[in-house]
């Protein structure tokens, strides 16, 4: 089902692995939501899932060191338009942790048997996808697993904000997410403590509205 449809491109894999991909953006500071689903053709699968786990921008030369290049004349975007050279020498890249792939139109909430080939084509998941994708809460374990640069308390509260905005406002599979993370941190009291706050925070404003 998925492999036949159109996916807008945002950026390519540069590097590669079973646990994890690596995307250089298509356009400088273009980058995906932290927390969101992205998507990209895998080897013997028709597409690989992933979850933003961590984004930067920087130089394409990690030998080389970013300067001020503005001034209080010179800002901003401004900045950006005064010297074209920029989106040469720097690049927009952003880590996806893989939870799922698909094969003959079926799910599967394991890692691919295989990474997702270098420089293959990285697109956002929008809409029904996303539903469809997040049906179970199978893969939340795989994100409390998953060791990288941003605390897994933050990446889960940055993925449920995200999906509850995506599926309109749906209480009911917040809750039944907070009750899976609950179950699966129940012999660390202390780390289910923090997540569940982390996710109070981050989501009580929006549980207000």
């Amino acid at each position: 089902m998925c492999a036949s449809r159109e996916w807008s491109r945002i950026g390519e894999v540069v590097e590669t692995s079973t646990l994890q991909f690596v995307v250089e953006c298509d356009e400088l500071d273009s980058l995906p939501e932290l927390g969101s689903f992205v998507r990209v053709e895998g080897t013997g699968v028709d597409a690989v899932y992933g979850i933003v786990a961590f984004a930067e921008t920087g130089t394409v030369d990690p030998g080389r060191r970013v300067v001020r290049r503005g001034s209080t004349d010179l800002r901003d975007r401004a900045l950006y338009e005064a010297n074209p050279e920029l989106r040469f020498v720097l690049r927009s890249l952003f880590v996806a942790v893989a939870i799922a792939y698909e094969a003959a139109g079926r799910l599967v909430y394991l890692v691919p048997p295989y990474p997702p080939p270098l420089h293959y084509s990285v697109s956002p998941v929008q809409g029904d996808e996303i539903r469809r994708l997040t049906a179970t809460h199978t893969y939340l374990a795989m994100l409390l697993d998953f060791v990288g640069p941003i605390p897994c308390e933050q990446l889960l509260a940055a993925h449920l904000l995200y999906v509850y905005r995506e599926r309109r406002s749906d209480r009911d599979w917040l809750e039944q997410a907070a009750q899976e993370i609950a179950r699966l941190t129940k012999r660390d009291h202390d780390r289910s403590r923090r997540i569940l706050l982390t996710l109070e925070t981050a989501l009580g404003p929006e549980l207000q509205t």
